[in-house]
């Protein structure tokens, strides 16, 4: 063979040689995901934290450890910003951990305290809102709309408990995009989750949105009325408030006025007490004088209600003379009238600084509890029967009937003050006690658990004074927020039924500690609760302390969140 024939075979075999084995050479396999460790670690902790292995709570104490782990763990996985990454922190955003195994309510009630499950979802809630990835909304928005959600029972399964969690990411959501598609799509809500998207929408306080809140106060459900005006002050009330502002833009100035005109026609016509309610606290949210005639139109329209027994004259009363910072007399809406005529123009209005209580003075229409006013004929006590109510005081002021120096009981101070009220209040009026230690205890429970609303006469008061209240004694732990939970749940009940008209409207709180036993003990958390559950209610919750201030200051702010007075006894 000839020499160049010999080297061309040479090469094409060398040629094949190297294919052949190029050939077998295995692709690289593409790098792994380097989110899979975050997804993974956040998948078992999740799983140690329903389970009960990991907990929020070490000794009645919050492990703050514990809780900054599970915010760095979710941080780790929102990082990525990623659809996947959504879902998974949406299971933490939903949790509901239970106790395993057949467990009475008391060991649950322990095993969620220490779980905290409303501290994990609200961080969860809190690292979904923040993510930019696209789709969000929109993955947020269709949960709503699922079939799964329209079949789900109204009274909270795993569907609602998501549903409710998407609604309040939506709500947190920075920017109005998200809220304004929420509003467009609540006409395609169930009613109770579309009255729940409204509240949530409130805390937005969009001003884009006002508008369409006026437009719903014409929705023929009390409930719906009552969230738009919640969320009309809460929107309007920064930005037209006269305490800060000497001016108002005047395209805000006329959504301004057209919102005080809509709630004006709420809070002269509206038949459900709530909604008057709540258009008065709303035209007291805006802080600006334009809202003072349509609440002056509003007392005169209550004034004339003869068959209302609702306290919604005293409400509208006490709210211009907070505003105004003037005393009027009661059922005198002409001088209100006239106080407008002559110094509509030059008033400004009351600070919150120069707005003092006006309990004291005057008025004989009402008995006073703890010096402070029972101005309502619809009472529900709360009371503090734990063991510290046992201590032995010496009273330093004024705020009982007993007289300075006294020496006696937390505990039959409370007794003596129910006794005198009881004794004085008329028959016809109604009232019950719910009092608290470790349990919750009605005095007059229905058949289902909640409390009857008792009318006073003769028999009722004989069964308090002769039996009930010289029966109560001081024991156990404080559990405050298992009082509170079931005197928000009936109180003023029916709001969506027929029978709304037989509910409370006014809450005397008496306590002399910090919570210490229950499913939440955390302060903050129970005045969340609380302002969130009565949004609707428009229950007056008024608060009587005793003991250290450090402990129950909390029970001051929550009765002027609630539309209430506070006092300390010393």
């Amino acid at each position: 063979m000839p020499r160049r024939l010999r080297l061309t075979a040479l090469l094409v075999c060398a040629t094949l040689l190297a294919a052949g084995v190029t050939a077998q050479v295995k692709p690289k396999e593409p790098p792994p995901d380097p989110s899979l460790a975050d997804f993974q670690e956040f998948t078992r902790w999740l799983g140690s934290y329903r389970s009960g292995t990991v907990r929020m709570m070490r000794e009645l104490q919050l492990d703050e450890a514990a809780l900054a782990e599970a915010d760095a763990k979710m941080a780790a996985l929102a990082r990525w910003n990623t659809l996947p990454a959504v879902h998974q922190l949406f299971e933490a955003a939903s949790v509901d951990p239970r106790a395993p195994g057949e467990r009475s309510s008391t060991d649950n009630i322990d095993f969620r305290a220490e779980l905290q499950p409303w501290r994990i979802r609200a961080l969860a809630r809190k690292h979904i809102a923040a993510m930019t990835v696209e789709g969000l909304d929109d993955w947020l928005i269709a949960m709503l709309h699922s079939n799964d959600l329209r079949d789900a029972n109204e009274h909270g399964d795993a569907q609602r408990r998501r549903a409710d969690a998407a609604l309040q990411v939506l709500g947190a959501r920075p920017g109005a995009a998200a809220q304004l598609a929420l509003l467009e799509s609540t006409s395609r809500m169930p009613p109770k989750l579309r009255l729940r998207a409204l509240d949530v929408l409130s805390d937005s306080g969009r001003v884009e949105l006002v508008a369409t809140y006026v437009d719903t106060l014409r929705d023929k459900d009390a409930d719906v009325r009552i969230a738009s005006l919640n969320a009309i002050g809460n929107a309007l009330g920064p930005h037209t408030d006269e305490t800060v502002h000497e001016t108002v833009p005047p395209e805000l100035a006329a959504l301004r006025d057209r919102a005080i005109e809509a709630m004006r026609g709420v809070l002269c016509r509206d038949s459900v007490w709530q909604v008057r309610a709540a258009a008065c606290n709303s035209l007291a949210a805006l802080k600006c004088k334009a809202s003072i005639p349509a609440l002056i139109d509003g007392y005169e329209a209550e004034l004339g209600r003869t068959k209302d027994p609702w306290a919604m004259d005293l409400r509208i009363h006490r709210t211009l003379e907070n505003m105004t910072g003037q005393r009027v007399g009661l059922n005198d809406f002409k001088s209100w009238r006239e106080f407008w005529r002559k110094e509509g123009v030059s008033m400004r209005l009351a600070r919150p600084e120069e707005i003092q209580t006006k309990n004291a003075g005057g008025d004989a229409r009402y008995e006073r509890f703890f010096s402070l006013r029972l101005e309502s004929d619809h009472v529900l006590f709360v009371v503090d029967f734990s063991g510290s109510m046992e201590e032995p005081i010496t009273l330093q002021s004024g705020t009982t009937s007993a007289s300075s120096g006294t020496k006696t009981t937390k505990a039959r101070i409370v007794i003596d003050e129910l006794k005198k009220i009881v004794t004085s209040m008329p028959d016809g009026s109604y009232f019950n006690i719910v009092v608290f230690s470790d349990e919750v205890r009605v005095w007059r429970p229905s058949r289902a658990g909640p409390p009857e609303l008792v009318r006073l006469d003769d028999q009722t008061r004989d069964e308090l004074l002769g039996s009930f209240l010289d029966s109560l004694a001081p024991r156990g732990p404080t559990n405050l927020y298992g009082a509170l939970d079931k005197a928000i749940g009936f109180a003023g009940r029916g709001l969506t039924d027929k029978y709304y008209a037989l509910g409370f409207d006014t809450v005397y709180v008496l306590s002399d500690g910090a919570p210490s036993w229950g499913e939440v003990t955390d302060k903050d958390e129970i005045r969340r609760r609380v302002r969130e559950t009565n949004r609707l209610k428009r229950l007056t919750i008024n608060c009587i302390t005793f003991g250290d201030k450090n402990d129950t200051d909390f029970l001051r702010l929550l009765a002027e969140e609630n539309g209430g007075r506070h006092v300390h006894v010393e």
